[in-house]
């Protein structure tokens, strides 16, 4: 449970307290009406105080069962009301009465000792990826604050928009279906960030309204999530080489909006902090943003924790990877990730096609000895909707007659970190995946678009 909300029932189960020591009193200067009004009200509070801690703690909790016990004693002294003052037995009346009173008081003080002492404060904390791709920047910061017993941490995938070439919004697109088993995922529409404030916010789309490919909805821009949580913190969703990635990326919304930003150590970490610290003083922004020193942390990128903890045989593997993968013997060939990104084709546009139509050639002609693993960028599709829609029908061409010729393995998983595992080398452009590739010792080829042979 949150501090603030147990800090909230505390308070109530305070005045619920305060209110039943002088109830038997209050009630005898009051109407009928008004003291099953004054009855009621104090029923209602005490059902909210249990539907919170049901929520949280479970309905067997001790403290559920003696609210419910306390609601059935309201009930019972509101029925009381219309007994008579004068009986034959006045004695048996006005001690039933008081024994009332009493056992309410003492059942609302016992609820209020029960939440201060038994009631454990939990920090909520929530992710809110959107590709499951880039669920690697995040997965083990959730690993560790999910096998912690004072956080309850949510994973909340949210839905993204296609970006159209008039910078209109296209279709929408959500992954929450594709995460690990080992995962537990909470609808989007289920979580409101509003109402539960979660204590800590984790994400890493920096982009908010300025991304020309993907978007997420409006009110997950890290501007709008900022407001309902005590610390955001932004952890890049790619890997930076030495010297840190490109000026603009160290000031994007997700960089200015974030109390805390994870980035890698050295250079990259010195680059980040010069180029915000530039920014905020060329726009007179000390007082309002967080500084450098503070914002940003040099602990690294999760995306390095899953790259080296992720193994695979080819036993584990889809039999159709293995038929690509194995040689008549059952020897394994060398298997080679060819990695498409999206700025060559920016760059170079058509170039690439021609560039791809070698390596398969050359593959092709090797493919007794070699099994070429292609991965494309995930964004690469939504970047020909946006940018290149010349391009597209050339490209899917090839892809089509990839999976048909059948002698390589054409990789639509959405872990990244499968293919770095079962590969014996890197072939391809210049990404993220070549830092995390680099990490495992293995072999890497930069390809060059303009070379063809």
């Amino acid at each position: 449970m949150k501090k603030q909300v147990k800090e909230q029932l505390l308070k109530s189960a305070k005045y619920l307290v305060q209110v039943a020591d002088s109830l038997e009193k209050l009630l005898k200067g009051l109407s009928n009406s008004a003291a099953l009004d004054v009855l009621a009200q104090m029923q209602d509070l005490a059902i909210q105080i249990g539907n919170t801690i049901e929520d949280s703690e479970g309905s067997e909790h001790n403290t559920v069962k003696k609210l419910e016990a306390a609601c059935e004693v309201l009930y019972q002294i509101s029925c009381s009301l219309d007994e008579p003052e004068t009986s034959k037995k006045p004695n048996v009346v006005a001690k039933t009465k008081k024994s009332m009173f009493l056992e309410l008081k003492n059942l609302f003080a016992s609820v209020k000792e029960e939440i201060e002492k038994n009631i454990q404060v939990k920090l909520e904390i929530l992710f809110l990826p959107y590709q499951v791709s880039m669920w690697d920047s995040l997965e083990s910061v959730w690993m560790a604050a999910r096998d912690d017993e004072s956080v309850e941490a949510y994973v909340v995938p949210i839905p993204f928009y296609d970006v159209l070439p008039d910078n209109s919004l296209g279709a929408i697109h959500y992954e929450g279906d594709k995460y690990p088993d080992y995962v537990p995922v909470t609808p989007y529409w289920q979580y409101s960030i509003e109402n539960r404030q979660p204590d800590v916010i984790f994400f890493h789309d920096p982009y908010d309204e300025y991304n020309s490919i993907t978007r997420i909805p409006e009110k997950y821009y890290s501007k709008n999530i900022k407001k309902y949580t005590d610390l955001l913190v932004y952890i890049p969703y790619f890997i930076s080489e030495e010297g840190g990635p490109s000026d603009h990326m160290c000031y994007l919304p997700g960089v200015l909006f974030a109390d805390r930003v994870v980035v890698q150590p050295g250079s990259i970490y010195e680059k980040y902090c010069k180029v915000y610290t530039d920014v905020v003083r060329q726009n007179g922004l000390e007082k309002v943003l967080v500084p450098a020193e503070k914002k940003f942390l040099p602990l690294g990128s999760p995306k390095f924790d899953k790259v080296l903890s992720t193994a695979c045989t080819v036993e584990e593997l889809p039999q159709e990877w293995q038929k690509v993968i194995l040689k008549p013997d059952g020897s394994k060939k060398k298997v080679i990730l060819y990695n498409l990104s999206i700025v060559p084709f920016l760059q170079s546009r058509e170039q690439v096609i021609k560039k791809m139509d070698s390596v398969f050639s050359f593959f092709r002609e090797h493919r007794e000895e070699l099994a070429l693993l292609w991965r494309p960028h995930p964004l690469l599709l939504n970047t020909f909707d946006s940018m290149l829609p010349w391009l597209k029908e050339d490209y899917l061409k090839r892809v089509k007659q990839f999976k048909k010729e059948g002698w390589g393995i054409y990789d639509e998983t959405p872990d990244p970190n499968l293919a770095i595992a079962l590969s014996d080398g890197y072939y391809g452009d210049q990404s993220s995946l070549v830092t995390s590739y680099r990490e495992l010792g293995k072999p890497i080829l930069l390809q060059d678009v303009e070379l063809l042979d």
